[in-house]
């Protein structure tokens, strides 16, 4: 099926289904345009017979990591996955060009034989244009280079954002994928006028009990948390997926829409009752980029909030980096206790923040065979200088006080500023 629109980048581009006009012209709609198979549209929009359970009540039965293309096993994964349950499906996502070896890897693992691997094609085209989707832009940056590789236009290992989950009645999943995840680009050469999402490959994600609907909305997972408290469903949303999303808005129709707008967008397109906006006009902080690892959502309205503790850095560009978080932390805690919500510290020294060590980068869930509730909490290696061990024990005690089995799981994904709940998107 081919869609066509009004598209608005400046004489510079069009997406999928889309065809190319300048800023001033309007696109003629043209029933013969041909569109290759690898731009197809992900998913005919349907009517919302679903919902997004909140993390927090999932039951782990099934979840999806993903491979870069330069990644020829899951090692960076390998410790989270080691710690869910024996009944748990695992979906890896992984390039097609390295599964004898990802295959030999996974086979000799205890979790093995409950790994299915789904391969998406990680083929790229040099010297095409891309354009590039950043939160501190207000337009696509089109970038010209040979060999240029950026985020998943040859996969990614952070799968929590490649999409947000969503449950029908008959208890398939439905993966609403955002338009793009951080480009766009030209299907030939830079002189092409079609381009294609870089998370177009997700549509091999599109079998058996799983579907997928693309939004016309930008965003990443781990920047979109939903809750659920007496029926009202409540999605948070860090204001940079707003800024990105409008871009992307103006960029294909022209027009610039309101943050009111863009929410009830988001409201709609996540079937929720309500969106909380998180964040203000500047780009949310550069240590702490995502909500998910500002806040971990957890049941009867309780909301486990980082905390940093220990001295702030005198000199720059730390000092000016750790008060931005903390502005943003405290604007966050005012905004939960406004909402009616109960506040849980997690403390996380000022030199873990530095190093994207999150603490609240954790995944709760229920035990499906025992009714528990359990967490997956990131420990990280010994150092010195940082002053981590009182600060993790007082953060697992508050965590366990609130009904939770900690199960501690170590990580270095914060070499790569992200965090265990960044690896691993729970379907059910």
């Amino acid at each position: 099926m081919i869609l066509v629109a009004s598209v608005f980048l400046g004489g510079i581009v069009s997406t999928t289904g889309f065809l190319w006009t300048s800023r001033s012209e309007r696109v003629v709609p043209r029933s013969d345009a041909a569109v290759p198979g690898d731009t197809q549209v992900l998913h005919a929009s349907q009517p919302k017979r679903w919902q997004i359970v909140p993390e927090y009540d999932r039951r782990m039965k099934r979840v999806v990591v993903s491979l870069p293309d330069d990644d020829a096993h899951p090692t960076l994964q390998h410790e989270v996955l080691s710690r869910l349950p024996d009944y748990a499906e695992i979906v890896l996502l992984a390039p097609a060009n390295r599964l004898e070896n990802i295959q030999r890897w996974i086979d000799d693992q205890p979790y093995g034989e409950r790994t299915s691997i789904v391969p998406y094609d990680p083929r790229h085209r040099s010297g095409a244009r891309l354009y590039l989707l950043l939160p501190d832009e207000e337009n696509l940056v089109p970038v010209d280079t040979e060999e240029f590789r950026i985020g998943t236009q040859h996969g990614t290992q952070w799968a929590q954002d490649l999409f947000e989950v969503a449950t029908d009645t008959n208890n398939r999943s439905i993966l609403l994928t955002p338009c793009a995840h951080k480009c766009y680009q030209a299907m030939h050469d830079r002189m092409d006028r079609r381009v294609i999402s870089d998370n177009a490959y997700l549509r091999c994600l599109d079998f058996g009990s799983v579907d997928l609907q693309k939004l016309d909305l930008a965003f990443k997972g781990g920047n979109v948390l939903v809750d659920e408290h007496r029926g009202e469903r409540i999605a948070f949303c860090g204001y940079d997926s707003v800024r990105t999303s409008r871009t992307v808005w103006e960029a294909f129709h022209g027009e610039k829409l309101s943050d009111d707008r863009i929410a009830e967008m988001f409201k709609t397109g996540l079937n929720v009752d309500r969106i909380v906006l998180v964040g203000g006009s500047d780009s949310q902080p550069e240590l702490m980029y995502h909500l998910d690892q500002a806040m971990l959502l957890l049941p009867g309205r309780l909301a486990a909030v980082a905390r940093v503790v220990g001295d702030s850095p005198r000199l720059e560009p730390d000092a000016s980096r750790i008060r931005q978080v903390q502005a943003f932390l405290a604007e966050l805690r005012v905004l939960l206790c406004d909402l009616g919500y109960s506040l849980t510290d997690i403390d996380t020294p000022v030199q873990n923040v530095l190093r994207y060590q999150h603490y609240v980068n954790a995944i709760p869930y229920v035990d499906d065979r025992t009714n528990e509730r359990v967490m997956l909490f990131p420990v990280f290696p010994s150092d010195p200088d940082v002053p981590q061990d009182q600060a993790l024990m007082r953060n697992i005690a508050r965590l366990e006080a609130t009904g939770y089995r900690v199960v501690k799981v170590p990580t270095r994904a914060y070499e790569l500023t992200g965090g265990i709940h960044c690896l691993v998107n729970v379907l059910q």
